[in-house]
């Protein structure tokens, strides 16, 4: 039985008996931490989760403090909704008429009612849409389509795969765990590519996979939780200020580096390609490209006046090279770029139209 397995059936073993107590229904559905036992539904609205708004900008402010331990910056770039949080009453998929979110703030089935379209989450505020997601969530889910996944901190990939190789329709569908220095992991769900491999080194900020709806997923988004290596169980990235003890005893502190949520802190690629005509040859063209961004590679490839596209440069650095087409035509060029962390831009230039040459005139 290998490491994961068995931290799942631990969480498992350690919340059993308080679904046990409180609901036998709930008790036969759980799951292991990090994956939703719902089936797929289409949300009609984006109700904020956070103190801050619905949207997780890389510029919020949470209002608390880094953990002396804090290690984290966000799976992603760019704002995106936050769809789902932690609950700290209970993480454990199991459902107890609760929502409790890192602040303290509560929103409970029989106080502000259930959503109808997906009934685990509950208003704040009786018949409000202030719906808080949802009852029993370990993680956080963000509105990710499609979209590059970053490692949230530094570590070893401890698994990249379905995580259930026998069924691609369950949990969390293709799955990365990342294995940190401290004790913890990242957990990246419902991947619909994988672009790292067991046992690999990965750093801040690196693409490890795409977004996307594996598993038994609400729609494309990314689960990203944060687990003890030793089946421990969830933490929640952002602790607890609440003013009442932790309902989840486990939290660490705030985890995130700078005590609010950020993006890690690495040059990200812009293309920036030119072409002008040459000054010493009327049919060729002086072709520029460079991007921000660490061990760029690049692509490059010439467009001619019919639209179609060839190959030009493959796998080369930044530069100028010289282009020699043909009279009377147009010619433009695309140039994509790939960062040594996984990170991608393209661009194209302006077009350039070479000039026709007059019958006995020399070229």
């Amino acid at each position: 039985m290998n490491l994961m397995r068995l931290r799942h059936l631990i969480a498992l073993a350690a919340v059993a008996p308080l679904l046990l107590q409180s609901a036998p229904v709930q008790a036969a559905q759980a799951l292991p931490p990090g994956h939703s036992k719902h089936g797929r539904y289409v949300r009609w609205s984006y109700p904020s989760q956070m103190t801050y708004g619905p949207l997780e900008t890389g510029a919020a402010d949470s209002g608390e403090g880094s953990a002396a331990g804090a290690f984290l910056t966000l799976p992603f770039r760019g704002p995106h909704y936050i769809t789902s949080l932690f609950d700290h009453c209970y993480p454990n998929y199991g459902t107890d008429g609760r929502v409790c979110r890192y602040d303290g703030v509560q929103a409970t089935s029989h106080g502000g009612g259930p959503d109808p379209g997906f009934t685990e989450g509950y208003a704040q505020t009786p018949g409000g849409h202030d719906y808080l997601y949802y009852d029993g969530h370990d993680g956080y889910d963000y509105g990710l389509f499609y979209e590059p996944v970053a490692a949230a901190a530094p570590g070893i990939v401890m698994l990249a795969n379905w995580l259930d190789p026998n069924c691609h329709t369950c949990l969390s569908g293709k799955t990365i765990e990342i294995k940190h220095s401290n004790g913890l992991l990242t957990f990246y769900g419902h991947l619909s590519r994988i672009d790292v491999v067991k046992g690999q080194s990965v750093r801040r900020g690196q693409v490890i996979g795409l977004s996307g709806s594996t598993g038994t997923a609400t729609g494309p988004h990314l689960h990203f939780g944060v687990y003890y290596v030793n089946g421990d169980g969830p933490v929640d990235p952002y602790g607890w200020s609440g003013s009442y003890a932790d309902p989840w005893p486990r939290d660490l502190g705030d985890l995130w580096i700078t005590g609010s949520p950020r993006f890690a802190d690495i040059p990200m690629p812009a293309v920036s390609v030119s072409a002008v005509p040459d000054s010493t040859d009327p049919k060729a063209i002086d072709v520029t490209w460079s991007s921000p961004g660490g061990g760029n590679t690049f692509q490059v490839y010439v467009v001619l006046q019919d639209g179609s596209m060839k190959p030009w440069f493959s796998n080369v650095g930044s530069r100028t090279e010289v282009f020699r087409g043909r009279s009377d035509q147009s010619y433009w060029f695309w140039v994509s770029v790939t960062t040594d962390l996984g990170w991608s831009d393209a661009a194209g230039s302006a077009p350039v139209h070479t000039p026709a040459v007059n019958h006995g005139q020399g070229v």
